[in-house]
């Protein structure tokens, strides 16, 4: 098998190539391709402008290319300033930006360890050499210095949002008694739930007991960070953007923001039952006689119907944020989440908006959802007022399933229309009612130009259809 390709004799210009880049890369160069992980060189290079064309001369001045992953992602070297040591950031294929190490020594050695976050360098399979990776490590004497943690993507992005503006969660965590009857470890994740990434509580949980690092930011284009600590069991995720009115995105930067900690999976390594489950519990029966009847049934997935998982939940809080889950589907799995809604369109447009004017006066929508647009909402049913109208001042964050009525099947189908599920799409059933075009992005549209009430007395045949068993009498 060919040895890794490495190319460090020459750094980008205006740059240099750190010794122990140098140093590694000369070792990496004489090992097998595969045996590290899976990544097509070690070269540095200048970063490309294509990333970012608008970031192109900060990155070619403060930071370059030295490793290519096999899915177009690179790693670059950033200089963060202030004489901190330069970090280690990906540059991700889909425009993913984030902090990887603080400096070149840490990223060495989490390489070693397998715990860089990157599937491609972590892989079990490819990953004989680790051992020998850290072994030289440990001979060179290399080790990673203090260093205030880096925020690539909010360094990226520019300027801090002032303080002021980043408004909290006004969710206070009151805990119920269920939540008490948890094992230790489980309750101290479950009381983190719903917090800051920058809560104190939170990076002590994450620091200390887990021994991870907490996630700085994320962006518009990584919305949710995973953080595994699977030798305890425990996999959070740490996201701002959580659909749920008590939790907004908190800025950052312009286009970076701090997450909370949105979720988290519970295994068995935790070395707890959760509420007297055993972990290698065979049938539902077992856990209905611990645990008395499931809560519900569902499908696997959004667009199947046979209901084949069920599940129980439990309210965390007295608040009803926070919930533990557990599912049974052949085995055992243990949830914990902040309670969120599911997304229907993220980008509100005209569509939407005849939708919106359509479900009001049909009754479909969740009045209570919007107590500070009550008087909106009764002008639209009334058709004083569009649905875009409503959309603009009432739908900051899009159209959520829970704006709809907690009806038996109807947010799942709405679900599914929206997202061109099952047969089912707002788009084709708009197109046929009105005919098609060209969209912004070369895919056929509505020809819609208004959500007026003309509109919206049109496409109601159709949606009348579509929506039959849940239209208000």
């Amino acid at each position: 098998m060919a040895n890794y390709t490495v190319k460090l004799s020459k750094a980008p210009k205006g740059h240099a190539i750190p010794p122990l880049l140098a140093e590694v890369g000369a070792w990496v160069g004489k090992q097998s391709h595969g045996t590290l992980g899976w990544f097509d060189a070690l070269e540095a290079e200048p970063i490309p402008k294509e990333w970012s064309p608008e970031k192109t001369d900060r990155l070619r001045r403060d930071a370059f290319a030295f490793l290519h992953l096999p899915d177009g992602s690179l790693l670059a070297l950033v200089n963060p300033g202030a004489g901190a040591p330069w970090a280690v950031a990906l540059l991700g294929s889909e425009g993913e930006a984030r902090t990887v190490a603080n400096s070149l020594e840490e990223f060495l050695m989490l390489w070693s360890k397998g715990e860089t976050e990157l599937d491609d360098l972590d892989d079990e399979e490819g990953a004989s050499e680790r051992k020998a990776l850290a072994a030289w490590l440990k001979a060179k004497k290399v080790k990673a210095p203090k260093a205030k943690d880096f925020d690539f993507a909010a360094w990226l992005d520019g300027d801090a949002v002032p303080a002021s503006t980043q408004l909290a969660a006004v969710h206070t965590f009151k805990p119920t008694e269920v939540m008490k009857k948890l094992g230790p470890k489980t309750q101290r994740l479950a009381s983190v739930l719903g917090r800051r990434a920058d809560d104190p509580d939170v990076i002590a949980y994450v620091t200390e007991a887990l021994g991870k690092k907490v996630p700085a930011s994320t962006s518009e284009n990584t919305d949710s960070v995973n953080v595994e600590a699977a030798k305890h069991g425990v996999e959070i995720v740490f996201s701002h953007d959580i659909l749920n009115d008590a939790f907004p995105p908190i800025p950052k930067t312009a286009k970076t923001f701090i997450p909370y900690v949105a979720s988290a999976w519970v295994r068995s390594k935790t070395g707890e039952d959760v509420l007297g489950v055993p972990w290698k519990v065979k049938t539902e029966a077992e856990i209905t006689k611990l645990l008395g009847p499931p809560s519900g049934r569902r499908a696997s997935f959004m667009d199947e119907d046979a209901l084949t998982v069920t599940w129980w939940e439990f309210a965390l809080d007295t608040a009803g944020q926070v919930w533990l889950e557990l599912e049974f589907d052949e085995s055992l799995s243990v949830t914990l989440a902040v309670k969120g809604a599911g997304e229907l369109e993220r980008h509100p447009d005209l569509t939407t908006g005849l939708f919106i004017g359509y479900a009001a006066t049909r009754g479909l929508l969740d009045g209570s959802r919007f107590p500070a647009h009550r008087a909106l909402l009764e002008a639209v049913v009334a058709r004083k007022a569009k649905g875009s109208e409503f959309v603009k001042q009432a739908l900051p964050r899009g159209l959520w399933d829970d704006h709809l009525r907690d009806a038996p099947g109807l947010r799942l189908m709405a679900y599914r229309w929206f997202h061109n599920m099952n047969g089912l799409w707002i788009t084709t059933d708009l197109k046929k009612t009105f005919g098609k075009r060209a969209g912004a992005f070369g895919h056929d549209a509505p020809k819609l130009d208004d959500d007026t009430w003309d509109a919206v007395d049109k496409a109601a045949p159709l949606l009348d259809q579509r929506f039959a068993k849940w239209i208000a009498k």
